[in-house]
């Protein structure tokens, strides 16, 4: 079946940049418990792999590095003989988790014929944590920034091995023998990032991405 694909079908490389709105969302006591998540803006790259079935199907999938993570912040105000003094204490942790991420996603192209080719992409993402870090900061009145800590991801609340469902849509431009490729998508996990069931707590990434990236085809004659 493969051999016969590829008589008709094509394949492309290319590379992709892009900045990732990573934030979490939290289960269990520490919906109560908790203090306020906000997103984080991150880095993500890689590696693009795409081969096409027909003139709107293909197959588009890569390695890329994508960090995720969350900022987790606390406020609190100072009282002296019950008079509020106009003084906040505030502290944030920022929680940046490192991932290998190989997306198996279907990919539906429109107007192939047209300089401007938009298309979506759907399925699974498959994500290893490489590596995780905490960043612990204080505000009183200036903000201090403390030394960052490695997490350690072999302790059993940390699953490593993350599912995701993936969704994506972009635009794709043909210039010369390469085609320029723009896009924006959404991850979610469908798995706990952590899972601590002595506390309670269990979290799941999830993002959005602004991507641009450039592909040219290694095979075939078929324009991408």
């Amino acid at each position: 079946m493969t051999g016969a694909l590829s008589l008709q079908a094509q394949t492309t490389l290319g590379g992709r940049v892009g900045l990732n709105i990573a934030n979490a969302s939290v289960d269990g006591l520490a919906n109560v418990i908790s203090p306020d998540l906000s997103p984080i803006a991150t880095f993500t790259g890689g590696i693009t792999f795409n081969q096409t079935f027909d003139d709107r199907l293909s197959f588009s999938s890569g390695i890329f590095y994508k960090r995720k993570g969350f900022e987790a912040s606390e406020s609190l105000s100072l009282e002296v003989l019950d008079i509020e003094l106009p003084i906040d204490l505030s502290g944030s942790l920022k929680t940046r988790l490192d991932y290998i991420e190989v997306p198996l996603l279907l990919n539906l192209r429109f107007n192939n014929t047209a300089k401007v080719q938009p298309y979506i992409e759907f399925g699974p993402a498959f994500s290893y944590a490489v590596r995780g870090t905490v960043q612990p900061s204080v505000t009183v009145i200036l903000e201090l920034e403390l030394k960052e800590q490695d997490l350690d991801l072999t302790k059993d609340r940390y699953n490593r091995m993350e599912v995701s469902g993936q969704a994506v849509g972009g635009i794709k431009i043909p210039y010369g023998a390469g085609v320029f490729d723009l896009g924006v998508s959404y991850t979610h996990s469908i798995t706990d990032s952590i899972d601590d069931t002595l506390l309670n707590i269990e979290l799941r990434n999830y993002g959005f991405l602004v991507h641009a990236g450039w592909a040219m085809p290694i095979g075939g004659n078929v324009a991408p």
